[in-house]
């Protein structure tokens, strides 16, 4: 049942489309400008395990209050959503589908959803990832090659870095989202009003 939701969830959010988007690409870019200068710099195996230590600190403290944020946003869209709005987005969605003479495709309420979900997932995996790498970390593993030790340590920070960097720029685009779906939202109670105030003045004008 799981592996069906996170499917569903991986294709309405638009498949492996993600790998082009800048949150994505940008984090990687970083990440491996990242990577490429510990390796070929003077440090130490040891010292960037230090580096390690304290990102890993920062990100288990910091990613499990992104998780609280994004869930926050999801329940504010889910929750407090307008049923007209839905209505018209899934309408829209439909005469879009009939004009084009193709299947409907996915609304924007349901593309919206997805992005949370998504957000949600990748700064799970993130906490898992810290928690594993904290642990091994508390292990005191250690390598006689320094070279595959540095290398080892490079790599772990750059993916520690990685996703807590994706997971930062994930929450800014539910924070645009957020801000979407509210002036949606808006534009609906304000065609409503309008058109109430429209009403009342007919009234008060057949009545004069």
């Amino acid at each position: 049942m799981g592996t069906i939701i996170l499917n569903g969830l991986f294709i309405v959010y638009g498949g492996w489309k993600f790998l082009v988007k800048p949150s994505f690409y940008i984090a990687l870019i970083l990440s491996l400008v990242l990577f490429f200068f510990l390796l070929f710099s003077t440090r130490s195996a040891n010292s960037i395990l230090n580096l390690i230590t304290k990102i890993n600190e920062l990100g288990l403290d910091l990613d499990g209050g992104l998780i609280g944020l994004t869930l926050a946003g999801l329940t504010l869209i889910v929750t407090f959503g307008s049923d007209r709005l839905m209505k018209q987005l899934i309408k829209g969605n439909l005469l879009k589908a009939i004009d084009e003479e193709k299947k409907p495709g996915f609304s924007a309420y349901q593309t919206t959803v997805s992005k949370f979900g998504f957000a949600v997932f990748v700064q799970i995996i993130t906490l898992i990832f810290l928690f594993v790498i904290n642990l091994f970390i508390e292990l005191n593993l250690t390598i006689d090659s320094e070279s595959i030790c540095k290398f080892l340590n490079c790599l772990f920070l750059s993916l520690e870095f990685f996703l807590i960097v994706y997971s930062l720029f994930l929450v800014v685009q539910m924070t645009l989202n957020i801000y979407t779906i509210s002036q949606m939202n808006h534009s609906v109670y304000f065609s409503d009003i309008t058109l109430e105030i429209m009403t009342e003045m007919d009234k008060k004008k057949e009545k004069s």
